[in-house]
């Protein structure tokens, strides 16, 4: 009996932590949609004694939680958010040292190791093939300013969206305010960055602004719809994964970053249509090699910076 319980011991002193974060409740916040469900329900089966609850919203909705929340934080892990997001906030997010740190390049992983990438949602234009002919496509964001477009174009709003306002980011890196406003005078705005390409796929408008997985998956299923990569050049972006700090199963959090960061994982996101910013994953069938499309040096860390100032800005355009 005493030698049972001597192993017994034994086995928990060197398991515990890890037989302790494989059960209990892990709770995380999903903007990524179909994605970030497959993460989670691949997760779920390999770890099946946790009980995972997730909260499906868009970034900005998101992180006005997680923000309420600070003092007494509700999630674990926010999978797959933009990155803007996670730098105009870096108090919200515990440092961790991924097990699968070494397969990211430093580029994609916060300094601190507070966030880590997940995918390259590139930011493109989706236009409907049946509303305009292919000499109206729009090429450019410069275009989208031309009168031409009065009521054709459809966008988030920035306040809500975290790709929304990598959008207006990047035209206000190009261009600057005087072009923005131009844009938003041609646009109506809609509360949900899933809107603009259902709108378009519908053919209750002409263009819209939206990430290049979105207009692909519309393109699979039949949509009259094409993709346009603006040639001045779209941003070089990444979403990106962490842990919240001071949640409620830091262990768990653990457990599930380190997988959401593997692999496997990525090969989920990308059979979504998503580009993975893991260099050992493949681009997804039917998308351009990213080395074939117009980019411009995209500065994410002034995005952020200068977020509260071009919201309150848009918002006072918007309600003028």
């Amino acid at each position: 009996m005493k030698l049972k319980l001597a192993v017994a011991f034994a086995a928990a002193t060197i398991f515990g932590p890890m037989a302790s974060a494989q059960d209990g409740n892990l709770v995380i916040y999903n903007p990524a949609g179909d994605a970030g469900e497959l993460v989670i329900d691949a997760f779920r089966e390999k770890y099946p004694s946790i009980n995972i609850s997730a909260i499906n919203a868009g970034v900005g909705e998101l992180f006005t939680r997680m923000g309420a929340e600070k003092d007494n934080p509700q999630g674990d892990v926010i999978l797959c958010a933009s990155s803007e997001a996670f730098l105009s906030n870096p108090g919200l997010f515990e440092p961790y040292d991924s097990t699968e740190l070494a397969n990211f390049s430093e580029d994609v992983v916060a300094p601190d190791h507070s966030f880590y990438g997940c995918s390259m949602p590139l930011q493109a234009f989706i236009v409907n093939t049946n509303l305009l002919s292919e000499d109206q496509y729009p090429r450019t964001w410069e275009a989208l300013a031309d009168p031409m477009y009065k009521d054709k174009l459809v966008m988030a709003n920035p306040s809500l969206s975290g790709s929304a306002y990598a959008q207006l980011a990047q035209m206000l890196q190009l261009y600057g305010w005087d072009m923005a406003e131009k844009v938003m005078d041609n646009a109506r705005f809609v509360t949900s960055s899933q809107s603009v390409f259902q709108d378009v796929g519908r053919g209750e408008i002409e263009i819209g602004i939206t990430g290049e997985v979105n207009v692909k998956t519309m393109m699979d299923d039949g949509f009259p719809v094409t993709i346009i990569y603006p040639e001045d050049g779209t941003g070089l972006r990444f979403d990106a994964s962490g842990i919240i700090k001071g949640g409620p199963n830091p262990e768990n959090a653990k457990l599930f970053l380190d997988f959401a960061n593997s692999k496997e994982a990525h090969e989920l996101v990308a059979s979504t249509n998503r580009r993975s910013v893991r260099k050992d994953v493949a681009a997804p069938d039917g998308l351009a090699p990213t080395a074939d499309i117009p980019t411009f040096p995209y500065d994410a860390n002034k995005a952020a910076a200068d977020r509260d100032e071009n919201l309150a800005k848009f918002d006072a355009l918007f309600n003028k």
